[in-house]
């Protein structure tokens, strides 16, 4: 199954084994992380696994989670480098699950391993093979729905729901889905809520989660053989919104054959 498929079938996964994941394997996800395609590519990042069969790691942190494995995010602080995050992560914990693994991001949590020099460890995934169901029903995901996420100015093709539905099922912090969008034939102005997370270390998961959103956008425009082209628009950055921000214009195309 491909990552497409994997959004509609990936759920957080809090219950682990503790059976090893083969040291391909582990090889093979940081390879993934390492070839993705990302929101800013001068941003310089680096994904590091920290094993923890014996339960031997001090993790700490308000969502820790017990696991045999953690993926590690480093990154260097720039512009961007919240969204950039989740947008690569995202892409590699479908890639996960399609390899049988179950895995959970954990807000506010830190692994005590040392990092790469000049950058941050931005968030930690729990990872490893599951206790409990790896795959969910994507009818029972607790989402809001499209008509109350969307403003439609103009009518949306078969595609474009297509989409819009896969953007739906981007996980967030605390599930708060911090985005908004307004939807044309041939592009999407999207946009996150600010009152949805008021403390500081929310609004870094918000950015994060911002960015997961947008690789469910990216992903699914493939599936549907879209170019799409993620671009801040500078007219739209300077407009003032009541009870959010502008985050980026998704500007979609057909490919033609």
């Amino acid at each position: 199954m491909n990552l497409y498929q994997m959004i509609f079938k990936r759920r957080s996964i809090r219950k682990f084994k503790k059976d090893q994941v083969p040291e391909q394997l582990l090889k093979d996800i940081l390879y993934f992380g390492d070839n993705i395609p990302r929101l800013h590519g001068d941003i310089q990042i680096k994904l590091e696994i920290s094993e923890n069969m014996e339960e031997h790691l001090p993790v700490k942190g308000l969502w820790k989670v017990e696991a045999p494995y953690y993926l590690v995010f480093y990154s260097e602080e720039k512009e961007g480098y919240l969204t950039n995050a989740g947008y690569v992560l995202e892409h590699v914990l479908l890639y996960m699950t399609g390899k049988g693994l179950g895995t959970c991001y954990l807000g506010s949590t830190k692994v005590p391993v040392p990092g790469p020099a000049g950058m941050k460890q931005v968030i930690v995934v729990a990872f490893g093979y599951p206790k409990t169901l790896l795959y969910r029903d994507p009818a029972t995901a607790k989402r809001l729905p499209l008509k109350e996420l969307c403003v439609f100015k103009e009518e949306a093709g078969e595609s474009m729901k297509n989409i819009l539905k896969a953007v739906r099922l981007a996980p967030s912090a605390m599930n708060t889905q911090p985005w908004r969008f307004i939807v044309y034939h041939d592009k999407i102005y999207v946009f996150s809520c600010r009152e949805f997370l008021p403390s500081s270390s929310l609004v870094s998961m918000r950015e994060i989660s911002a960015g997961i959103m947008l690789s469910h956008l990216t992903i699914a425009a493939e599936e549907m053989w879209i170019n799409v082209k993620l671009e801040a628009e500078e007219a739209m950055e300077k407009k003032s919104y009541k009870s959010g921000a502008y985050v980026t214009t998704a500007f979609l195309k057909e490919y033609k054959c």
